[in-house]
C-alpha cells in the first residue's frame, strides 16, 4: 500500500527542487527564484496542518527574507537565511518521511 503523506508535502518538495533548478548563479535569478518560491510556499502551505504546515509557512518566510536580502531590500547576510532555509529544509524532509 502507497505511503500516505501530509497535506503539501509533494507540493512543497516539488516548489523546492524547482528552486534548485531555477535559481542559478546570478544574485538577481537567486532573489527572483527565492521569491516565486515564496509565493508557491505560500499556496503549498493554505492546506497543510500541523508540525508539516508551520514548517511549510516558516520556509515561505526565509525564502521572502532571502529574496528581500539578494535585492538590497533588507540589509544582512543572504548565506544565514540560507543556512536556515537548509536546516528547515532537513526536518521538513524528516517530517514528510522523505529521504
Amino acid at each position: 500500500m502507497p505511503e500516505v503523506r501530509s497535506v503539501g508535502c509533494d507540493e512543497t518538495a516539488a516548489v523546492l527542487t524547482a528552486y534548485t533548478r531555477n535559481a542559478g548563479t546570478s544574485r538577481r535569478g537567486q532573489a527572483a527564484a527565492a521569491q516565486q518560491t515564496y509565493s508557491d510556499l505560500m499556496g503549498a502551505g493554505l492546506n497543510a496542518q500541523g508540525a508539516v504546515g508551520v514548517k511549510i509557512r516558516r520556509l515561505a518566510a526565509e525564502f521572502q527574507e532571502l529574496s528581500f536580502r539578494l535585492t538590497g531590500m533588507t540589509g544582512g547576510d543572504p548565506n544565514q537565511v540560507i543556512a536556515d532555509i537548509n536546516t528547515d529544509v532537513a526536518e521538513f524532509n524528516r517530517l514528510c518521511a522523505f529521504g
